[in-house]
């Protein structure tokens, strides 16, 4: 199938074996240039009521005999783990292509699947050009049926009673295994300590396989939380919207401004706002958050937020994700399946979201696929904290806060330096401090320059400033929100950050300083094409820096069709339009 005039995809092979379904393609480009071949492929997997979309990774890249540039996908994907409603009786695959505008169902051409071998329950059709599985036995739908349930949790109430009174017999086995069995200094070595802890560890998992469950501080208390909440949920009236957050403990991003708008509109609003883990929660937030889930129709979360996982009381709730993200740009959740530090296909994370806010309609489709769930379920109602962006009293005492705060910015051109870490998250997270050295930034642009530094908060380590240049340095990655630092910038240089999007609201010039791309796009990857994408001027090295702020090239031109590529409505009313939304649900 022609993707454009000079780019070629074909659906190179089906197969399915068991549960596991293999897919590839290949794309060729007959220009001879790898830079047009800028391709990018998906899956959309669609049954008679929901759309899993993920993604297929290209997986090398190369040239034929004939010099045209050749891209190869190629993904397996886990059957069982496509669909919440786990219906896999009859679904479409549907292979899809990036045309450099939108993706495209890529028609399936000279292949005849109906003679790809039949393995396990699943069969594989072609009809009319696109991908058909079948299961050659229907299976009936799962219902949940109280009555099987009650029966199921009484079973697993006496096999933990049974399995609590055989701990004396796990003990003597620990007593055994620890001191007198073969496989003593392999716990030795394992567990370490006394042959007491050791024996005690050894029954403690005897305990746990028998009655198939891990004790610990987290799975006690997640106990707890689960009970409670699901027996209050029998007495408590479920009026209330719960916002939740483990980002943050006070109320701010866009939980703050639907709030603003909830409370004028006299809606019942709870909050629990805790950073951290479920097993540093004191017990009395454990209560606390079990009864608001019991009053709460609807729940909003900003980030993902695992406390809310497997929580049985949640079925009666609508839980909505308010990203605290903009746009789309690196690949996030299940788009990063396959690549190090990416989700298992079978993980449940983000998948019991009932909808999710997104800023435009053209990204709904890759939240949907980040998420794990319907795009139909992704909403291009706005995102809430942009508001302030068209608000000029806000611009205004923003400024002037700022320039109290730092009265050497007076007079100044800010040149805001803000990239994105390395690595693959908090623990990792690094910037190679040395690939922006500010002295020879600085040495060949103009006095009335100052730069910021903002980088971001998983980068514990500070920016190194030579003593002759800090005066024009100031470092305020440990203060000030990077929002607020864009109303009074002049020049933003970044990398791959999210920040661009906020950026293009007040239509400041970018610089795209882009020295590892190629490393970055195989470890992280993007959304778009990099190159086809930013609304600025990419730059490689510190001499094309200079040279594209002394000639003021920052190809702002591009900032205007971003802006409205990734924003629907530039009214400043995404708030009240998430707002509304909420009170619907919970009427």
């Amino acid at each position: 199938m022609k993707l454009n005039e000079e780019t070629e995809v074909i659906v190179d092979r089906l197969a399915i074996r068991k549960n596991i379904m293999t897919v590839s393609t290949l794309a060729k480009n007959i220009s001879g240039r790898p830079e047009d071949l800028e391709i990018k492929f998906a899956i959309k997997f669609q049954n008679a009521t929901e759309t899993r979309i993920l993604p297929l990774p290209i997986t090398d890249n190369s040239f034929d005999e004939h010099g045209n540039c050749i891209a190869y996908a190629v993904m397996e994907y886990e059957l069982d783990a496509l669909f919440e409603n786990m219906d896999l009786n009859e679904f479409k695959v549907l292979v899809q292509a990036y045309d450099g505008k939108t993706y495209v169902n890529i028609t399936v051409e000279n292949q005849d699947f109906n003679k790809v071998k039949e393995e396990n329950e699943y069969a594989c059709l072609l009809e009319d050009g696109q991908i058909v599985i079948r299961r050659k036995k229907p299976v009936k739908l799962y219902k949940r049926n109280w009555f099987i349930s009650l029966l199921c949790s009484i079973y697993r109430i006496l096999e933990f009673v049974i399995g609590t009174l055989l701990i004396p017999l796990f003990l003597l086995d620990g007593v055994y295994v620890v001191i007198l069995g073969k496989h003593r200094r392999f716990l030795e070595e394992t567990y370490g300590g006394s042959q007491l802890k050791r024996t005690l560890l050894f029954a403690k998992w005897r305990w746990s396989a028998f009655c198939r469950l891990t004790i610990n501080m987290a799975t006690v208390k997640r106990m707890i939380l689960n009970i409670t909440a699901s027996f209050l949920t029998l007495f408590c009236k479920k009026d209330c919207i719960l916002f939740a957050s483990v980002r943050r403990n006070d109320l701010t991003g866009n939980i703050a401004y639907v709030n603003e708008v909830l409370q004028k509109k006299g809606a019942k609003v709870l909050f629990w706002l805790e950073p951290g883990k479920t097993k540093f929660m004191p017990f009395s937030k454990v209560f606390s958050l079990a009864y608001k889930i019991a009053r709460s129709r609807v729940v909003a979360v900003d980030d993902f937020t695992p406390v809310f996982n497997d929580i049985w009381a949640m079925r009666h709730c609508k839980q909505i994700q308010l990203w605290h993200a903009c746009g789309a740009f690196k690949t996030f959740g299940f788009s990063r399946i396959g690549k190090e530090g990416g989700p298992n296909q079978t993980n449940r994370n983000h998948r019991s979201y009932d909808y999710a806010i997104v800023s435009s309609a053209e990204i709904c489709r890759f939240y949907a696929e980040g998420f794990g769930i319907d795009e139909k379920n992704v909403k291009a109602l706005g995102v809430p904290r942009t508001d302030d962006f068209f608000r000029e009293d806000y611009k205004v005492e923003i400024r002037k806060k700022l320039y109290e705060q730092y009265p050497v910015l007076k007079g100044k051109k800010v040149i805001l330096f803000a990239p994105t870490f390395r690595g693959n998250g908090v623990n990792t997270a690094n910037y190679p401090f040395q690939r922006f050295d500010l002295k020879q930034v600085l040495s060949a642009i103009d006095d009335e320059y100052m730069v910021i530094i903002k980088h971001h908060p998983f980068v514990t380590e500070k920016h190194p400033v030579a003593e002759e240049i800090k005066d024009r340095v100031l470092d305020l990655s440990k203060e000030s929100e990077i929002n607020d630092l864009l109303f009074i910038t002049d020049v933003l240089i970044t990398d791959y950050s999210s920040v661009i999007f906020e950026a293009s609201l007040l239509d400041i010039p970018m610089l795209f300083y882009a020295f590892d791309l190629e490393e970055y796009t195989v470890n992280r990857d993007f959304y778009y094409p990099f190159k086809n994408f930013v609304p600025g001027k990419i730059v490689r090295n510190i001499k094309q820096i200079q040279e594209a702020i002394r000639d003021s090239d920052y190809e702002q031109q591009k900032v205007e069709t971003f802006k409205h590529r990734f924003f629907d409505a530039l009214d400043g009313k995404s708030s009240e339009r998430v707002a509304d939304f909420m009170l619907e649900l919970l009427k």
